[in-house]
């Protein structure tokens, strides 16, 4: 079924509110695990560029404390 935007938006118009709601949210969802479908696949490339695809989520763990505790130090100096 291939409709035009503006033969889809017709029929998205004759839609009762409720449904309106339902699709936009159900839209906004789509959108938002798109989103990061994309983001986890550039990731895992960037990791694999970088020979860390393969890194156990322990080591992953302490990399990320590590980090936060650099920006904490940095940004919250007393």
């Amino acid at each position: 079924m291939s409709l035009s935007i503006d033969e889809l938006a017709e029929k998205i118009a004759t839609l009762d509110p409720r449904e309106q709601e339902a699709l936009l949210e159900k839209v906004a969802e789509l959108t938002f695990q798109r989103g990061l479908e994309v983001l986890s696949q550039k990731y895992r490339e960037r990791l694999a560029k970088e020979g860390r695809l393969d890194q156990k989520a322990h080591e992953v763990m302490a990399e990320l404390e590590r980090i936060r505790e650099e920006v904490a130090a940095h940004d919250y100096r007393a």
